[in-house]
């Protein structure tokens, strides 16, 4: 034997009105074995139902990343190294090339052969060389003619340390700056770069640079010099 379930073509539709009035009276009816009165509950009348409708979510926008593009988030005041372990080879090629000069136009291996202010020329050039010579990649996008030019990278890439409006600069430097990043001067009319040769615990900074009297040769800078803008950080 079997069931079959026969439904009507079309279902009826309640609408609830909550205004609507209702009356009360026994649940049973006459005749019925509990009609006595002793079970009774209110009976409803309902003319309307309330069309529901659901509220207007929007949730709110998330930028999800990846490993592989987390390091374009940045903050003002906040780095992300580009190559741990790799400062001690760009100090070590910087090295080499000190006395390189305009006097014998030896610094022209930095600029291939042009006249032009080229500290951000020995930069790039040292950094490139020392990738060759290490058998790394260069950085993707590095290299600049221009002092401004090496700074919008390291913002580019989350790789720029600014310390110009730091209030505790010295012990940022000397916490954060380690051998082989690339020093920024763009403060007080100065525009220059070179590359960080060490860094003393009082933040005090020891440099290697090119253009600097005409060659190539090593400074000293107090950490609270007014020209240091901030550091990109390679090594």
């Amino acid at each position: 034997m079997s069931i079959k379930w026969i439904l009507p073509a079309k279902l009826p539709t309640f609408v609830y009105n909550p205004a609507a009035s209702f009356s009360t009276g026994n649940l049973f009816s006459a005749g019925n074995p509990f009609s006595a009165g002793i079970f009774s509950m209110p009976q409803f009348r309902f003319s309307t139902m309330p069309i529901l409708t659901m509220p207007n979510f929007k949730f709110p926008a998330y930028n999800f990343t990846t490993a592989a593009n987390s390091k374009k988030f940045s903050a003002a005041s906040s780095s992300v190294r580009l190559n741990s372990g790799f400062g001690q080879n760009i100090v070590s090629n910087a090295h080499s090339y000190l006395g390189f000069s305009e006097r014998d136009n030896s610094y022209k291996l930095f600029t291939n052969g042009r006249n032009e202010a080229w500290c951000a020329d020995f930069v790039s050039y040292v950094v490139k060389d020392t990738c060759r010579k290490s058998g790394k990649s260069v950085p993707p996008g590095f290299g600049s003619a221009s002092v401004e030019g090496l700074r919008q990278w390291g913002k580019n890439n989350n790789c720029y340390l600014e310390t110009a409006s730091a209030s505790n600069k010295a012990e940022k430097i000397a916490k954060n700056v380690k051998p082989g990043d690339v020093i920024i001067f763009k403060e007080n009319g100065k525009s220059h770069t070179g590359i960080v040769k060490n860094v003393d615990s009082n933040g005090n900074i020891r440099t290697i640079e090119g253009n600097t009297s005409d060659k190539v040769a090593e400074r000293t800078y107090a950490a609270n010099n007014s020209t240091i803008s901030g550091f990109v950080q390679l090594a």
